[in-house]
């Protein structure tokens, strides 16, 4: 039974009673045009729907806790990160503010806490070195006050700029490359992220945090770095200023280090079998230091750096500054992928957890929008936090709703606590920033099993984070995406070829090299599968595997060991399976991997027919999926593929030939 007799016995519908059907489902599910539009502009706010089905006596409490432990651990955070950006740690705390309260309106998971994270806080650090050469301060006087402010230089940038301005624009770029990419539906670029590619990029950027947090643990002053073998570059700043060590500073740091690395390895561990609710250790320790260095005056009498400046309240709203978009697009484009690939990873993997639904797209709307309304603050671009969204999905959040609580800490903090916090020392957030990157190091641990499973998504790993130490993380996303590419388009150009075997009844088909109960239908007969897709890229390899099959005149020769079932001696000489008498040689082509053909494929499957034809040996194709089988069907290829040249199925084909038992 060819496909044809297939078809007519099972009743397939033709193409015009397909498209009929469609039409006639579109039809009953037919809306206005006003309640199309009505449903997409609520579409952009979950809150609505999720909102009202609140239940206050089962979730408030959880929803309250989470809230508030978010709320401790991103205030040290916060500011942390901001050093690494490059600006005043208020600025962190503004970033963990504005933009996670945005994203309670727009967003779809209930457990990924936005805010300010190490990747991004880099990558905006050196968009910072690259536009800011060098800054000034001047103090002026009227009567008894006096005012000192800042005048910043840039050699890129031809009119006045402060990091405020830059950052500000920064995100309101970034907000705009997501809107963008949720309008044309680009989610599908994060699905070339693979969790190797993420990991070797992250691990790569580790690096560079690392390296950019050793002169605040020094206690010395080295120059920010960026570009090609920025890394290298910024460990020799460091070693030629070692000399200049600040003692105090770097054993502050040392305890810094001891004391969070203990409480986070062992004591949260034990503590988290007693309570779901952490001890806010990082809280602790910036409190406990900020104590001492307002107490001791590490500042004046010992020289150590602290926060200083925190202004209190809120900066009044303000439009970016639109004339910095073409210098920073580039920066923007790279930071607009990176803050959604952190996000929609957790989100993916919490709601798989708890198991309700994260929408790919409504997410990047909820990232766009989100950054475009912070922008009229000094934030820079935020993203997932994996620490905090971690303890807030451990707290028991069960709703977006903890950002409320998280905001209102982190809004005590800014418009009251801030100036409280101007003595801490900066290596103390250093110290924070550093510990915390120890997730992101152990992902090396990744590395054998991934040799052990396949050296693809190991080269894919060992190349991202190659190229982003050597390089900046820009450029080293870029090489990540160069070989995540290239390794697509090596599997699906040289794909595998096997000859498959069966059992005596042929109920099975599988490849004769891995199972050594089967047996090949005999000589004459070869049936191959061609595991991929086949289009223009592959279908060269596709025509050489079938010409030499044409060309082996004896087609299989292989003698198959294969014992009878009632005699186990392993002395047992081989039996050799005789070959079936069939008119002409037959190559039967199981085309189920065949997820789709392009023009060339559909091309080589007609050349190839008229090749074996030609050296009197029938090529059958078999198991076709319904995509291609429709291209197939196209009056450009029935002349060359009859219907006597397709098949249901593998065993339809040989029991055509009159192949019904081995």
């Amino acid at each position: 039974m060819n496909q044809d007799k297939f078809d007519e016995g099972y009743q397939r519908l033709t193409h015009e009673q397909l498209i009929h059907r469609r039409k006639k489902l579109t039809e009953n599910n037919k809306v206005s045009f006003g309640t199309l539009l009505k449903n997409k502009f609520l579409s952009f706010f979950p809150i609505i729907y999720w909102l009202p089905q609140y239940r206050i006596s089962e979730y408030l409490f959880n929803d309250v806790i989470a809230g508030i432990t978010c709320g401790i651990m991103a205030v040290p955070q916060g500011m942390a990160y901001a050093s690494l950006a490059g600006v005043e740690p208020v600025y962190g705390l503004y970033s963990s503010f504005f933009t996670p309260f945005f994203y309670l309106f727009f967003g779809t998971s209930r457990h990924c806490a936005l805010g300010v994270f190490a990747v991004a806080s880099m990558m905006v650090g050196n968009v910072m070195t690259n536009l800011i050469s060098g800054e000034n301060t001047l103090v002026s006087s009227i009567g008894n006050v006096t005012h000192s402010y800042k005048i910043y230089r840039s050699n890129v940038i031809p009119f006045d700029v402060t990091p405020m301005t830059i950052i500000s624009a920064l995100t309101f770029t970034v907000g705009i490359f997501q809107l963008l990419m949720a309008t044309f539906r680009l989610t599908f670029v994060t699905t070339y992220m693979s969790d190797q590619m993420v990991a070797g990029y992250t691990a790569g950027s580790a690096f560079h945090v690392l390296i950019s947090q050793l002169g605040k643990v020094f206690g010395i002053k080295t120059p920010r770095r960026s570009g090609f073998f920025m890394l290298p570059k910024m460990i020799l700043d460091v070693i030629l200023a070692i000399q200049k060590t600040n003692f105090l500073a770097l054993g502050m740091s040392a305890v810094g280090l001891i004391f969070l690395f203990i409480t986070r390895e062992y004591f949260n561990p034990w503590f988290a079998t007693v309570s779901r609710i952490p001890i806010p250790f990082e809280l602790i320790l910036v409190i406990v230091m900020t104590a001492l260095s307002k107490t001791l005056d590490f500042e004046s009498k010992f020289n150590v750096s602290i926060v200083k400046h925190i202004p209190q309240g809120i900066p009044p709203p303000e439009a970016p500054d639109f004339r910095l978009i073409p210098y920073i697009w580039i920066d923007a484009l790279t930071l607009s992928i990176i803050c959604y690939m952190f996000l929609i990873s957790m989100a993916k993997l919490f709601a798989k957890k708890h198991r309700y639904k994260v929408d790919d797209n409504q997410e990047l709307y909820a990232l766009g929008f989100s950054s475009i309304l912070s922008s009229m603050f000094p934030v820079y671009p935020a993203g997932g936090s994996l620490s905090r969204s971690s303890v807030c999905e451990m707290s028991g959040a069960k709703s977006q709703l903890y950002v409320i609580f998280t905001s209102s800490l982190l809004l005590i903090v800014i418009l009251w606590l801030g100036p409280l916090l101007e003595p801490l020392p900066m290596c103390i957030l250093a110290c924070i920033v550093i510990v915390s990157l120890k997730g992101l190091f152990m992902q090396f641990k990744q590395l054998p099993r991934l040799w052990r499973v396949s050296k693809y998504d190991f080269i894919i790993w060992a190349v991202s984070c190659g190229a982003t130490v050597l390089s900046d993380p820009s450029v080293g996303l870029l090489a990540s995406f160069t070989i995540i590419l290239l390794s697509v388009l090596l599997r699906e150009q040289w794909p595998k070829a096997r000859r498959l075997y069966t059992t005596r009844e042929m109920d099975t088909f599988k490849d004769g090299s891995l199972y050594g109960s089967l047996s090949p239908i005999g000589n004459g007969v070869v049936i191959l599968k061609f595991e991929s897709p086949l289009h223009f890229a592959n279908c060269g390899r596709f025509r050489k595997k079938i010409n030499e099959i044409i060309e082996d005149e004896n087609f299989i020769t292989v003698t198959v060991e294969k014992q009878p079932e009632s005699i186990l001696d392993e002395n047992l000489t081989s039996i050799i399976m005789q070959p079936i008498g069939v008119d002409r040689r037959l190559i039967i082509v199981d085309c189920s991997a065949f997820s789709y053909i392009d023009t060339m494929g559909a091309e080589a499957m007609c050349e190839s027919r008229k090749l074996a034809l030609e050296a009197n040996i029938n090529l059958v194709y078999a198991d076709i999926p319904e995509q291609v089988l429709e291209i197939l069907r196209l009056k450009d290829f029935t002349d060359f593929l009859p219907p006597n040249a397709l098949y249901p199925t593998i065993r339809a084909a040989l029991k055509d030939a009159g192949i019904d038992r081995l």
